[in-house]
């Protein structure tokens, strides 16, 4: 426990002056968490798909780019497919092969929009970025910490997937991570806004906060590794500690459309 405080308390003094300051700054931020979440898919799935070094080092700066250039994505997602795609005609199959084509592009792309949209939401409005990780931080923190301290059921449909993960933790984690950030939006971001409409919205973003942990975590135990990497000690990776938000933001971008 000691050493995921110290860990947390060393990233939120890096992170919270960049995420105030914005702009280039920030996006360089970003950029920069991107290469570390697309070293850690690389790392895990290294086992079973081969890379030459040329195309590592081409994928974290076409991640970058794609990243902190956060305009025309089709066309950038068209400009990722030749660069990536074309060696795989020249290149050895043993080294570089069609395979290794789509684990690079898709993870590219997938890491690159999210990125790239998490920049947009910050850039547009920081009070929609924290309430975002007002979602996921209360969210995550309120189900560890009773789930750690009263849970007693488990989930048997995602035993193998999470195995601590509990009913009561779920719930009470859900629960604060739908009423905070509800009352957080309707007074920070649009006060005029339905309570009941707002407060269905952040509870199927909690809900989605929870499915993103599941989801990566179902990644790790496919590879058969603890976690995406060591950088935070006690918390694990970039993704791992990413994992909800990703899911909140992808289900906000689909929410906001319709709301």
């Amino acid at each position: 426990m000691k050493q995921r405080i110290i860990s947390a308390v060393i990233a939120l003094i890096i992170c919270i002056p960049i995420i105030l300051i914005g702009g280039i700054t920030f996006k360089i931020g970003v950029g920069i968490l991107s290469i570390i979440a697309l070293y850690e898919l690389f790392k895990c799935s290294s086992k079973n798909i081969k890379y030459p070094l040329f195309i590592k080092l081409l994928s974290y700066i076409l991640i970058f780019l794609f990243v902190i250039l956060n305009e025309k994505i089709i066309i950038k997602i068209f400009i990722l497919f030749l660069l990536l795609g074309i060696p795989v005609i020249f290149i050895d199959k043993e080294k570089y092969n069609i395979e290794s084509f789509m684990y690079s592009f898709s993870s590219i792309v997938f890491l690159g929009i999210i990125f790239s949209y998490l920049i947009k939401i910050r850039l547009d409005d920081i009070n929609i970025f924290i309430f975002l990780f007002l979602v996921t931080i209360l969210t995550d923190t309120f189900a560890y910490i009773i789930g750690k301290s009263i849970g007693k059921h488990k989930f048997k449909w995602q035993a193998k997937i999470s195995p601590n993960k509990t009913v009561e933790g779920t719930i009470f984690g859900i629960l604060i991570g739908t009423i905070i950030p509800t009352i957080y939006y309707i007074y920070m971001i649009d006060p005029g806004s339905s309570f009941i409409v707002t407060s269905i919205m952040v509870l199927l973003l909690s809900i989605l906060g929870q499915l993103g942990d599941l989801f990566f975590s179902s990644i790790k135990r496919f590879y058969n590794i603890k976690d995406f990497s060591n950088l935070m000690p006690g918390h694990g990776g970039v993704l791992d500690r990413l994992d909800s938000i990703i899911f909140v933001l992808m289900g906000y971008v689909v929410l906001i459309n319709f709301i």
